[in-house]
């Protein structure tokens, strides 16, 4: 869908079955302090009340809400689909169950404008934040979401990112520049915050604004929640979660190896090194997958989900 007068800003929601907490994410994000943005959203084929509610809310607000096509798909697809279909000189994305910050967008903007001096605006820039972690009726868990999941989020380095994503798509403000070098986003691909930061780690640059500018709900339905890594919970991983894990350790596999066959012939030697072997580590042996491992410096932030990557992997 094309537009003749692209906005400066676009934020891109991507819904399912989202009537319990949508109302609320639409609120915050048409209330805040920055009014020059249009609202992409596209829904992954709901059976509740969630085209209802954003019916309603685009017949309120015409010139702001754009509405695409749509159609089943799982998350990644949805934002993959919305990210093809944005215009605008920068790009922010919004999960359906989330509470935003009236100054979300203002704090973001201003932390890329920073950036844009020191780096230039065809470098591709992704600026991401921290979040307030709540329960599902918006009561607070901790004030940050790194420190309440024990993540350092200024280790973004492109081998970090491998196997552990930083920078969270509900925090993410993206320019330009790194949606030409990113787009399409596979399908396939762990998800869309995910692809997006391991081309900004590749080719551009990563910014840690250390503010939170949302609140996280976590609900039994998050995708992907928050978790606090303890030894308790470690434990149930290992005795409950193994398959879990297992699983999303294949889809980092193949991404990876996804990406190296894209972007080969344009990383550094280092990089595609990098990528090469941990492309090789599912079907390496059990002491070559941990030596590659600990070769080209894949893993995980803390000591106890690098233990449960060197017992699953």
């Amino acid at each position: 869908m094309k537009r003749s007068v692209p906005p400066r800003i676009e934020i891109l929601l991507g819904t399912f079955n989202s009537e319990r907490y949508l109302e609320a994410q639409l609120e915050s994000i048409l209330t805040q302090t920055v009014t020059d943005f249009r609202l992409l959203i596209r829904d992954g084929g709901s059976e509740d009340r969630t085209r209802e509610i954003i019916d309603r809310y685009r017949s309120a607000h015409p010139d702001r809400i754009v509405f695409l096509e749509t159609g089943s798909a799982k998350a990644c697809e949805n934002f993959s689909r919305l990210t093809e279909a944005s215009e605008a000189e920068l790009v922010m994305y919004a999960d359906h169950d989330d509470v935003w910050h009236p100054e979300k967008l203002a704090m973001t903007e201003r932390c890329y404008r920073e950036a844009e001096k020191r780096y230039g605006k065809s470098c591709p820039i992704l600026v991401f934040t921290d979040r307030i972690v709540t329960d599902s009726q918006l009561n607070k868990l901790s004030d940050s979401s790194f420190q309440f999941q024990k993540l350092d989020p200024e280790k973004t380095e492109f081998r970090r990112l491998l196997l552990q994503n930083i920078p969270v798509g509900n925090t993410m403000l993206v320019n330009r520049a790194l949606l030409e070098r990113a787009r399409p986003i596979p399908y396939d691909a762990v998800m869309h915050d995910h692809w997006l930061a391991l081309v900004a780690a590749a080719f551009g640059r990563i910014v840690y604004l250390p503010e939170p500018t949302l609140l996280y709900r976590q609900h039994e339905k998050n995708v992907f929640g928050a978790r606090r890594v303890s030894p308790g919970y470690f434990l149930n991983l290992l005795i409950r979660g193994r398959r879990l894990v297992r699983e999303r350790l294949s889809a980092d596999f193949h991404q990876a190896e996804m990406f190296l066959e894209r972007y080969g012939d344009e990383l550094s030697a280092r990089e595609r090194d990098t990528l090469q072997a941990c492309a090789r580590i599912p079907e390496a042996g059990f002491f070559r997958k941990r030596y590659l491992l600990l070769r080209y410096g894949i893993g995980k932030q803390g000591m106890l989900r690098t233990l449960g990557l060197f017992l699953l992997v």
